[in-house]
């Protein structure tokens, strides 16, 4: 019995191995979260809308599903515009982790400041960013704010 266990063990362990090998390593996700916090920061909604698999889910208060791109552009507008702390100028990552659940889906969980232009931290919070790889390409598809 115990061998059982131990090479149902090990099985999983190479299994995890393999998995990970498949996927691209923490810079790889840490690029397109920094390209997303850019394109957030600088209000180009274009660029956001490429960055996301649709539909795409945001996990807020209330969750909302944007069934495609010009949704999810007039709601990431209203929320950049309505929902931020006042004298909200950029943002800076803290920390990020990642989390890898299969061959096609992965999280970062990620720490994240925002500031305004005298540059005093006027925010802090933490989300995950749920990426899913579809036709080769990975782009977020949830993103779950925590804090």
């Amino acid at each position: 019995m115990i061998k059982k266990i131990l090479l149902l063990c090990s099985f999983c362990c190479l299994l995890n191995l393999r998995i990970q090998a498949m996927a691209p390593d923490k810079s790889f996700f840490t690029a397109k979260w920094e390209a997303y916090l850019q394109a957030f920061t600088q209000a180009d909604y274009a660029t956001l809308g490429t960055q996301f698999h649709y539909p795409v889910s945001l996990l807020l208060d209330s969750p909302l599903i944007l069934k495609d791109e010009t949704s999810f552009i007039e709601t990431i507008k209203f929320i950049r515009e309505n929902k931020l702390q006042p004298g909200y100028s950029y943002s800076k990552t803290d920390s990020s982790q990642l989390t890898i659940l299969s061959e096609s889906t992965c999280y970062l969980d990620v720490t994240y400041s925002r500031f305004n232009a005298n540059h005093q931290r006027i925010y802090q919070g933490r989300g995950l960013y749920f990426f899913k790889k579809i036709n080769d390409t990975w782009k977020i598809q949830v993103n779950m704010p925590i804090q």
